[in-house]
């Protein structure tokens, strides 16, 4: 569930912003309610103290035994704000997200400190040449930190969660074309090098070309997923309403 994302949902932004933590949590309980498995926090906004507001938010959330029943995804770009609430959450949450982006010491420093927390990990495929978009470079940008994570800091491989990027095609560049092919063989190939990891992604990216055309982005959506699961897709993030 994305609800509980200040930058996914304007409503719950505004419920933080002002304070309004009954509204905040009504949020988070009407997304378990309607089945979501997952719950997505996010603070990142320059109106919001990221640290208070998550701190706040998740001690709330765990008082509630509904809101409870489901893990969470502590979600934010600041570390900090990440390690703000692994510090409050009970049982097993995942963090979104780290990479290699700033270097193997950050990464290997970041992750040692989830895997203290006993949280799983969504590991984005980006090191420090920037992000991965063809097939080669998604395998061997998550192959390093699977390397890593395992060997050096000693992480338990079902709890690395790969986003190999999902990218937009139809963009009118040819260059593009090929990045919905290129995602689902990476995912196959990404499950083979890297025995016991989990793949995600974001779904919706896929038909961003087409936003307002409802129909075309459904068909994309479902054709998608079909072969991205058959491939060895174990989750995504997407509007439930917008799969065939």
């Amino acid at each position: 569930g994305e609800r509980c994302n200040v930058a996914g949902s304007i409503m719950f932004k505004k419920a933080i912003v002002n304070n309004d933590y009954d509204t905040a949590l009504s949020i988070a309980l009407k997304q378990v309610q309607q089945g979501a498995d997952v719950l997505d926090i996010n603070m990142d906004d320059g109106l919001i103290d990221g640290v208070a507001a998550m701190t706040k938010f998740v001690n709330l959330c765990i008082a509630d035994p509904e809101i409870s029943r489901v893990p969470f995804m502590i979600d934010s770009s600041k570390f900090h704000i990440v390690e703000a609430g692994l510090k409050c959450a009970q049982g097993k949450c995942i963090v979104n997200s780290i990479s290699l982006k700033e270097g193997e010491p950050k990464f290997k420093e970041q992750a040692t400190i989830v895997k203290n927390h006993g949280a799983a990990v969504v590991v984005m495929a980006f090191d420090e040449t920037g992000q991965a978009a063809g097939f080669e470079e998604k395998v061997s940008m998550c192959q390093r930190a699977y390397r890593i994570l395992v060997e050096e800091v000693g992480f338990n491989p079902p709890d690395i969660i790969f986003d190999p990027n999902i990218l937009t095609v139809g963009t009118g560049l040819p260059e593009h074309n090929n990045y919905a092919v290129d995602f689902i063989r990476a995912t196959a190939e990404i499950k083979r090098v890297c025995p016991g990891s989990k793949i995600s992604g974001g779904v919706s990216n896929i038909a961003f070309s087409f936003r307002g055309n409802e129909a075309v982005r459904r068909g994309f959506h479902s054709a998608f997923l079909h072969h991205a699961c058959k491939a060895g897709m174990d989750m995504g993030i997407v509007n439930a309403a917008q799969v065939g």
